[in-house]
């Protein structure tokens, strides 16, 4: 009978055959444990119930393109650098000067207005002619402006002319200036519970070159500037004084805590005027 020299049992030999394998079992989890040591570790990962946002990048009130403009001329009260640089200053950032791509071209009314000399009556016709324009803004034009607004009519222009706080004097110039233009806004302070619908009859409490508007003026253009860039292709259903009006109304309600727009009451007929109101703001 052939012996087994190694001296073990059965037993012994699969008690030996299990701790090899153990053994070789060890040794791999060992090695692959090294391996995943090798990864970089993961720092600072949000929990994923987190939700992390990235901060909103800041969208340009306008961008340079190759547009029509509005005109803006300035008149009475802007005649300095001083006066006139905050004016600009806001309109480049707001809407963008046309010399930089943007919307606004800004002009100023000559001396001869300003300074009661000789009225170059063609002066906003020769300025504005063969201009790719949608729309004039007149702020603050000096008296007998209406001249200049005629002669712009009979141009024969197609874009709404806007008069904005003008500088007036008499009936004649009042019924003029509506005549020349689109829309015409003049405004009034008013004490609480002061009335505004028959003050605006009286011309001694309009603001007729007397006083200059003391608020920001960026606030009464803005929404004046929207308007015409909302109605610039409304060639078909061309958009009136009245609706005008109410757009202006609702904007400004906006920034003031109390104001009225009132219709302007002509002085001899006590009729309101079609496209002549009164911004009532309440201090």
């Amino acid at each position: 009978m052939w012996n087994d020299n190694t001296g073990l049992n059965n037993s012994e030999r699969v008690l030996q055959c299990m701790l090899a394998l153990f053994a070789i079992f060890a040794i791999a989890f060992f090695f692959s444990g090294c391996k995943k040591q090798e990864r970089a570790p993961i720092v600072d990962e949000p929990d994923p119930d987190i939700l992390v946002e990235r901060p909103d990048a800041l969208v340009p009130k306008w961008l340079p393109g190759d547009y029509p403009h509005i005109a803006l001329v300035l008149g009475a009260g802007y005649e300095t650098e001083e006066t006139s640089l905050p004016v600009k200053e806001f309109l480049a950032e707001e809407f963008g000067l046309a010399e930089d791509g943007g919307l606004i071209e800004t002009y100023f009314f000559p001396d001869e207005y300003l300074n009661g000399k000789r009225i170059k009556v063609s002066f906003l016709t020769d300025t504005l002619k063969d201009k790719n324009i949608i729309g004039l803004v007149l702020l603050s034009a000096p008296d007998r402006t209406y001249y200049a607004l005629m002669d712009l009519m009979e141009s024969g222009i197609s874009y709404p002319v806007w008069s904005i706080f003008p500088v007036t004097y008499n009936t004649d110039e009042i019924l003029g200036t509506e005549c020349g233009s689109f829309f015409v806004l003049d405004y009034k302070e008013y004490v609480d519970g002061e009335a505004s619908d028959q003050d605006s009859m009286l011309m001694d409490d309009l603001v007729n070159g007397a006083k200059k508007y003391g608020g920001n003026i960026g606030d009464i253009l803005t929404p004046v500037i929207h308007y015409i860039k909302k109605t610039a292709d409304a060639v078909n259903n061309p958009y009136s004084p009245s609706d005008a009006a109410e757009y202006l109304l609702k904007a400004y309600a906006e920034v003031f805590s109390n104001c009225t727009l009132n219709r302007f009451i002509e002085p001899e007929s006590s009729l309101p005027a079609l496209n002549h109101y009164v911004l009532g703001i309440y201090k």
